[in-house]
């Protein structure tokens, strides 16, 4: 909590997150923000802090991310020269790394070290399991994240809305947790149903309290709110969800797979990755390597 920081300390917050940014009245330390807006974006406490010499973190129109300090801005890198991003398409993995550049300048890291680092994390399996990695099958590209609540998923459909024209339907794996309410997990299911073209439901195997299957029904009420039910199945185990989902997959389909175990989930996916073990970039075609 941003008040426990000591007064030689920084509270770092999201400058476009008002509930967020209103944390600085009972931050310790010095404040330091980051955004996702160029200046003519910035709301009014942000640009008061940057011209009166603050620190802050911003990613401009163009992709330049910049470090404000001291009445100065310098270039760190481009948000397309992070292999997270995905070319700058993850507007979420461009949030994080703003977060990180914040981080590492207060506590005196060079910027060409910050940009090294950056530049050579991925969202593969070996860096960052269970975390937007994107592997191929013979037939479909899959993308394994966790989005386990609304807003998750709302960012990840952020991604496949710029992805969409690639591929000829999208798959979607999805499941919420328990000790959620009724309500947040219909919402999550009538999400859902706006994202993707087909859906299946699953479950966590700690189910905090609820019966078997009851998780999975109430996402299918949701995602029924959105539209004809004939697109909804239920398969509770989580790796036979995934299969469900790989054997209904067509050349150039996209499969987006919410895992819990990680784990095991990449032991299952495993068996339909490509020989190759091909990482693709987002910017890749499915259909292409398909036919190889």
């Amino acid at each position: 909590m941003v008040e426990a920081v000591g007064r030689n300390g920084f509270s770092i917050l999201n400058a476009d997150d008002p509930l967020t940014a209103a944390m600085a009245r009972d931050a310790g330390g010095r404040l330091v923000y980051f955004s996702m807006h160029g200046a003519p974006g910035w709301p009014a406490f942000l640009r008061e802090h940057i011209s009166k010499g603050g620190c802050a973190v911003t990613c401009e129109p163009n992709g330049h991310m910049l470090i404000h300090d001291d009445g100065e801005a310098t270039v760190v890198m481009s948000a397309s020269d992070i292999p997270a991003t995905l070319g700058g398409l993850v507007d979420f993995n461009i949030q994080n790394a703003l977060a990180a550049i914040a981080m590492a300048y207060v506590h005196g890291v060079s910027k060409s070290v910050i940009k090294q680092g950056l530049s050579s994390f991925t969202s593969s399996y070996e860096q960052n399991p269970g975390r937007l990695n994107i592997v191929d099958t013979k037939r479909c590209r899959v993308i394994m994240d966790y989005a386990h609540n609304p807003a998750g998923l709302a960012a990840l459909g952020r991604l496949l809305e710029k992805m969409r024209a690639e591929y000829t339907r999208t798959i979607g794996m999805i499941s919420m947790a328990g000790d959620r309410r009724d309500s947040d997990m219909r919402a999550m299911g009538e999400l859902a149903a706006k994202l993707f073209d087909e859906l299946v439901f699953w479950e966590d195997e700690d189910l905090r309290g609820r019966e078997r299957g009851s998780v999975a029904a109430l996402l299918a009420q949701g995602a029924l709110m959105a539209g004809p039910g004939g697109r909804i199945r239920q398969v509770l185990d989580e790796c036979e969800a995934v299969e469900a989902c790989l054997k209904a997959a067509r050349r150039g389909d996209l499969v987006v797979v919410t895992a819990t175990n990680v784990e095991r989930v990449w032991t299952c996916l495993s068996k339909w990755i490509k020989p190759s073990g091909h990482r693709p970039s987002a910017r890749e075609r499915p259909h292409a390597e398909a036919s190889t």
